[in-house]
């Protein structure tokens, strides 16, 4: 095996060809004498093997230096040492195998040791620790109330009259402004306050003719009126929730049939409820 070393060596007249050459000589001796020098029977397997890795590792300080180092010598040197110690001990007791496992796994652990460490695969600048909230606390969300409403005051319901002039249902060709947008729905069919805000009023419309009646002020001079109902079920002074069932759908008051009339003022003015819904 080592003759295919010597012959493309002995080819080259360089300072770097002839360390290498006269390298593999001494080695391959001093293999061959650590075999004909082990000793038989008994005491083979307590002998104290020979320090082959550190007259290796001495001959790679020594030569491996800036002036001669070539990529090619210190690969070919470590290449070939464990090549020759493997090919004399081949036939050797178990002791010269783990010499010849010495020298290369020591070789290879200064190696990887000259070698920058690379970052691990996945790891990166380290995240921007949370922030901890204005009490000195952890890191919890901090709830943000949604506003409530503005909801539909009833559910599925068809506009059966919408906002603005018409035509009087109970006096025919006689035009009137229509103050609300009327939704058709069967009697009883729940009615739910479209925001949050405080019963200003639940009874009898006295002064118009929206019969059973709900208003709802909502603050910022927003109200909301419920007209014509068959039932009330919340009571003046009472706080309500934005889709709170508040009544039932009528036909109390001027109506021709059940369904709720649903009205939006404004600091007293009348406006679209379709706009604001």
């Amino acid at each position: 095996m080592t003759e295919h070393f010597f012959e493309p060596a002995q080819a080259y007249e360089t300072v770097s060809g002839r360390i290498l050459l006269r390298t593999m000589h001494n080695v391959r001796d001093r293999a061959r004498d650590l075999v004909e020098r082990r000793p038989r029977g008994a005491h083979a397997a307590t002998r104290k093997p020979r320090d082959l890795r550190i007259q290796a590792k001495d001959w790679i300080h020594e030569h491996d230096t800036p002036a001669n180092r070539t990529g090619a010598l210190g690969v070919a040197a470590t290449v070939v040492i464990a090549g020759l110690v493997g090919g004399a001990a081949g036939s050797a007791e178990p002791e010269l195998q783990l010499e010849r496992q010495a020298v290369v796994a020591s070789l290879s652990a200064e190696a990887a040791a000259a070698t920058p460490a690379a970052p691990e695969s996945g790891t990166g600048p380290a995240a921007p620790a949370a922030q901890a909230g204005p009490a000195g606390g952890g890191t919890e969300a901090v709830s943000v109330p949604v506003p409530q409403g503005p909801v539909a005051p009833l559910d599925d319901a068809p506009v059966t009259s919408p906002f603005g002039y018409r035509e009087n249902p109970l006096a025919p060709g006689a035009l009137e402004f229509h103050t609300g947008t009327d939704f058709g729905a069967g009697t009883g069919t729940p009615v739910k306050a479209s925001a949050a805000g405080t019963v200003v009023e639940a009874g009898w419309h006295t002064t118009g003719g929206g019969g059973l009646r709900i208003v709802i002020d909502h603050g910022d001079g927003l109200q909301t009126t419920y007209n014509h109902l068959n039932s009330i079920d919340v009571g003046v002074g009472q706080t309500v929730e934005a889709g709170q069932v508040i009544a039932g759908v009528g036909s109390t008051g001027n109506s021709t049939g059940p369904h709720l009339h649903f009205e939006v003022l404004r600091h007293g003015a009348y406006e679209d409820p379709m706009g604001w819904l």
